[in-house]
């Protein structure tokens, strides 16, 4: 048995199988305006003739299985949400980098650096000197002995980069004949009377201390030593 529905988007009139809507839980596309509809709230009585005027032929359309059917109506919303998430992603991939990057981009880009500072607000962060380690380079370092067990030493630091970098720290390393530890000690650029803990690009820092062992036994021990920059 076929029943007769009407197209509310242009009124076309024509013919549908109840097996096909049910399987198409109702879904069909006029053959017309190609406007998708649920049929089954358009239904009008079962003979075409009755409904149809003397001038006005009822035209019968392509009948659209559900998948079809539902498929050009779905696809906007997939679309939406699979582009939203995309961006969602993209965005949390670039605040990740941003946070991580922070100090380096504030260097590179000063203009971004009110930028940085309103970022990290809220995650409780900072926009601190770059450290950049390979960046530093120790020149004219000396080690003597000036009495007992009291030892001079003297370097300079030379920041290589064209921009200015945190000032690390120091770690002198004693060391006996068989080039091992007997003392380490870690000064930090406040103990080695640098006025800031910043170093401006291509700038040398000079430094000068003594430094006293505490072990007996270390004075006849000590004969070399080592000497590293790092950020602790």
């Amino acid at each position: 048995m076929s029943l007769i529905t009407r197209c509310p988007a242009c009124q076309t009139l024509f013919k549908v199988v109840p097996d096909q809507l049910r399987i198409s839980e109702g879904w069909v596309r006029c053959g017309s305006c190609e406007a998708i509809f649920d049929a089954s709230l358009h239904l009008l009585a079962d003979t075409v003739n009755a409904i149809a005027t003397p001038d006005t032929e009822p035209a019968i359309a392509t009948f659209l299985n559900i998948e079809a059917a539902t498929a050009r109506t779905k696809k906007p919303l997939q679309r939406f949400v699979l582009g939203s998430l995309s961006l969602a992603l993209l965005l949390g991939l670039v605040g990740q980098i941003v946070l991580h990057e922070r100090d380096r981009i504030a260097v590179l880009q000063p203009a971004l650096r009110p930028w940085l500072v309103a970022f990290c607000l809220p995650l409780k962060c900072q926009v601190s000197t770059l450290r950049q380690k390979d960046a530093i380079a120790i020149e004219r370092a000396s080690f003597s002995r000036v009495a007992g067990n009291s030892y001079r030493l003297n370097f300079t630091v030379k920041n290589t980069a064209p921009f200015a970098v945190a000032a690390p720290a120091i770690e002198l390393t004693l060391t006996d004949t068989s080039d091992q530890a007997v003392l380490r000690r870690v000064l930090l650029p406040a103990e080695l009377d640098l006025k800031s803990d910043t170093l401006s690009a291509a700038a040398e820092w000079s430094a000068s201390l003594v430094v006293t062992a505490d072990l007996a036994e270390t004075t006849q021990q000590t004969v070399g030593y080592r000497i590293y920059a790092f950020y602790p």
